[in-house]
């Protein structure tokens, strides 16, 4: 248990300084993955709701100690994510990439319109179109497209925190 959540929190660092490291050296049309949205759908969709929530609120935390304006607000969202895709975790079997990459893609279209309201609609941009075609749907199919990949690696992970799991059950 201690080892999971030692390697769920070093994850989580992993993620968030590729996100704002690695990430913004791939730019492609100035638009950037969001690789934590992939973290936290994909935490919650193998791991359930409660770990969903706690990768969400630790991981939007980040975000909002170094970037955000109001501090709990990423955090709250990352949560509402992580336990929204938690629900689907009574569904989930390891072998389907399709769920893990809908859920990424709602949640990333989500993200993208949440930021259109606060931070493009009250400051009177309103080329809602111009910023959906140009900004919101070209982040979400490039986070997609990198979910795919990011996915797979924390599909490795956690199959192999969970055998370790087992076998350290087994010699108690």
């Amino acid at each position: 248990m201690m080892r999971r959540i030692i390697a769920t929190g070093a994850i989580i660092i992993v993620f968030f300084v590729l996100q704002t490291s690695v990430f913004e050296m791939l730019r492609l049309a100035d638009i950037v993955p969001n690789i934590l949205v992939i973290l936290v759908s994909s935490m919650a969709l193998m791991r359930g709701q409660k770990t969903g929530m706690l990768v969400g609120f630790f991981s939007g935390l980040l975000v909002d100690l170094f970037f955000g304006q109001w501090l709990g607000a990423f955090a709250f969202l990352y949560m509402v994510f992580g336990f929204v895709d938690g629900f689907f975790n009574r569904i989930y079997y390891a072998d389907d990439n399709f769920l893990p990459l809908i859920l990424i893609g709602a949640n990333d279209l989500a993200y993208g319109l949440l930021m259109y309201v606060t931070h493009g609609l009250l400051k009177n941009h309103l080329h809602f179109f111009y910023y959906l075609t140009s900004i919101i749907l070209p982040e979400m199919v490039y986070t997609v497209a990198v979910g795919l990949l990011l996915y797979q690696i924390l599909l490795r992970l956690n199959l192999l925190l969970e055998r370790y799991e087992e076998g350290s059950a087994d010699i108690v």
